[in-house]
């Protein structure tokens, strides 16, 4: 048995616990990791390699007891797919440590984090580095280009058939947007994931893409993204976030209800950063600012009825998502 993360009590175990859910996120980020490295190379394998290696190290040191539980590998391979290929590899291993230090240990603790740990560390880094993450153009193999959501001058429409297989992607986990398919489909299928969760943020984010009246810009440099849903779900960390970063049990609502409405505020936040501020991705902030909800979702649709029998208590609750171990990220 095993409490759950709101201290209400004990749950029966499920037998899902935390080295055999992070063994199952391992398995399907690979074929991200793999695509990744398909395209970009050597940079790919290095920036992963250098992001993992410094995220267990950090673990170890700030908990050994917990420190092969797996967890640390997710969140370094997490945080070097929300690296651009030509971020330097000190940037990936500051990355990791601020992911797993900051985000996993020192804000709320092992399994108690507030903050999704690798959506922490972009935010981070975006703001000590913004050179190394926003660019007009983008050269790598010696191609200059925009990435297919910039807002620029110079920017230009990417047919869906290129979106599907990364063309004019920047970060390791946008590099063929089909791998994470494949990979979130791997989740569903091993029951790690409330497939519940992805479909609605994706819904959440083709709705906005359709109804939101598009930002000045836009209308001005990138007319195409406007109305245009395919373009923001195949495009930027949308489908990576779906797949690997809302679903992070640690740092999402306990109820399934809670959970939907979790991934509504991510996809609005999301669509709002594309729509209206010239940044051309907001995934990362869209994860930390609907993390910050968490609390106040889990107060509104978590009840506990003191006057009935245990059997009664957390109506609400999932209770598959519940009994597992405190696993996730965090």
């Amino acid at each position: 048995m095993t409490a759950g993360r709101s201290g209400t009590g004990p749950v029966i175990h499920s037998g899902r616990t935390t080295p055999r859910l992070m063994a199952h996120a391992v398995v399907a980020l690979g074929p991200v990791v793999l695509a990744s490295i398909w395209r970009f190379g050597a940079a790919a394998v290095v920036l992963i390699g250098v992001a993992v290696v410094v995220a267990m190290l950090c673990d170890a040191a700030c908990d050994r007891r917990n420190a092969t539980d797996g967890s640390a590998v997710v969140i370094g391979t997490i945080v070097a797919c929300l690296m651009p290929v030509t971020a330097p590899w000190w940037l990936a291993a500051a990355g990791s440590a601020i992911a797993v230090v900051l985000g996993k240990h020192a804000i709320g603790g092992l399994g108690r984090n507030l903050f999704n740990p690798a959506a922490l560390a972009r935010v981070v880094l975006m703001g000590l580095a913004p050179a190394a993450f926003f660019s007009p153009l983008w050269t790598i193999d010696g191609r200059t280009a925009a990435t297919p959501l910039a807002k620029e001058l110079g920017a230009s429409p990417v047919p869906v058939v290129d979106l599907l297989l990364g063309t004019g992607s920047v970060t390791l986990g946008d590099a063929m947007p089909v791998a994470v398919l494949v990979g979130g489909l791997a989740l569903i299928a091993l029951r790690t994931i409330d497939w519940q969760v992805p479909l609605c943020y994706l819904g959440a984010i083709s709705l906005l893409a359709l109804v939101l009246p598009p930002g000045e810009r836009i209308v001005g440099h990138a007319p195409w993204l406007a109305g245009n849903p395919m373009a923001h779900l195949l495009s930027g960390s949308t489908l990576f976030c779906a797949f690997f970063m809302l679903t992070d049990p640690v740092t999402a609502p306990f109820t399934r209800p809670g959970r939907l409405v979790f991934c509504a505020l991510a996809a609005v936040y999301t669509m709002v950063v594309r729509y209206y501020t010239p940044y051309p991705d907001g995934v990362a902030f869209a994860v930390l600012l609907a993390n910050a909800t968490v609390p106040f979702i889990d107060r509104k649709t978590i009840w506990v009825p003191v006057d009935r029998g245990a059997s009664d208590e957390l109506p609400a609750v999932d209770r598959q998502h519940l009994a597992g171990d405190e696993g996730g990220e965090g």
